[in-house]
């Protein structure tokens, strides 16, 4: 943890910060439930606009909406700290807030356009984690309905179990208490589920039956490194014995999920996660933070298996500043290194105060 701390200056020309966002808003009557959930709610983003405010920023609030790109050209910030998500249910929509900001030449937090896109993308990852030597699980993609017939193909060259999920999306939408297939009938209801509900592609990945660890990365270059990680279990163990880490239980994660610190980890899985992470971050090209989350097999060997380079920042129930708190950090000094990678990456340095 040795990102320190508030007494530090930015010299000029960093003076104000716009926080670029997409605001968490209810869904009708006729929208999927958890439309909206990778947006951010109003008490993250004003923690966020407090925590940069506290570093002597002036910070501007901008919502991804018809007005952005007046803003952005009328009156445009020094820097932007973005963590919009993007909009409508276009696979490269996490990469549509840095590709505008490339285009305006406004310099930004976090990964490029072409990193976001790819990482949003859970085919996508696999095929590249897997050509850098990143262990991830094997996975068989369905496009449409015309591949259902690898359902069965599966379930006769193979003995395992799978778990579908959407191709392009995050914060565990599309992964439901029932995503686990052991026969091909319910391989097909899974897939089927994903392309009527979310209107895609699906995947279906061999189940890695051990613990869930995720970890947090941060920095560039020489200077990236793991800032801490955290197993996730249930509370309750469920009759199955199986472990989802669902939607549902992220969004009743105080009643129902157990997070605990990298102090309950044998010392060798520690290593592997953070080396694992560190591989998955550099594959990617990823840049300024990242949580990567990690599966064991029956080996012990953990795979990856979701890349998270837009990572929810809410300091009471996201999974980096909770993982990074159980790993002895703590918010402010979150922010501050997420904000310290960024402006070194464009040569900006914060000098001593």
């Amino acid at each position: 943890m040795d990102d320190k701390d508030s007494s530090q200056e930015v010299p000029l020309p960093i003076k104000v910060i716009g926080i670029v966002f997409n605001l968490k808003k209810p869904t009708k009557s006729d929208e999927p439930d958890d439309l909206y959930e990778e947006y951010d709610s109003q008490s993250t983003i004003d923690a966020l606009a407090r925590e940069i405010e506290s570093f002597g920023f002036e910070t501007v609030l901008l919502e991804q909406d018809e007005d952005l790109f007046s803003k952005l050209t009328t009156n445009p910030p020094d820097f932007v700290f973005n963590i919009a998500e993007g909009k409508d249910i276009y696979r490269g929509r996490e990469a549509q807030i840095p590709s505008l900001l490339e285009s305006l030449g406004i310099p930004y937090t976090g990964s490029d356009p072409v990193s976001l896109a790819i990482s949003l993308d859970k085919y996508l990852t696999n095929v590249v984690l897997n050509y850098e030597g990143v262990p991830v699980p094997k996975m068989t993609h369905f496009r449409s309905r015309d591949d259902l017939v690898k359902a069965k193909e599966l379930f006769v060259s193979e003995n395992s179990t799978y778990i579908v999920k959407p191709r392009w999306e995050g914060s565990s939408k599309g992964v439901f208490h029932d995503s686990i297939s052991k026969n091909a009938e319910e391989l097909e209801r899974n897939v089927l589920r994903i392309f009527e509900r979310y209107k895609q592609p699906a995947i279906a990945e061999v189940f890695l039956p051990g613990a869930e660890i995720t970890a947090g990365v941060l920095g560039n270059d020489e200077e990236t490194r793991v800032i801490g990680m955290m197993r996730i279990s249930e509370r309750t163990p469920s009759h199955s014995g199986t472990f989802l880490y669902t939607l549902d239980h992220k969004r009743e994660w105080e009643e129902r999920i157990l997070y605990e610190g990298p102090q309950v980890l044998d010392a060798k899985v520690r290593e592997q996660a953070a080396s694992t992470a560190l591989k998955a971050f550099r594959a990617l090209e990823l840049r300024d933070v990242a949580r990567i989350d990690m599966r064991m097999d029956e080996s012990g060997c953990l795979r990856v298996i979701d890349i998270n380079p837009l990572p929810g920042l809410s300091p009471h129930y996201s999974d980096l500043p909770i993982l990074y708190s159980l790993s002895g950090g703590n918010y402010h000094d979150l922010i501050f290194g997420i904000l310290r990678s960024a402006f070194k990456r464009y040569g900006i340095h914060w000098v001593e105060g």
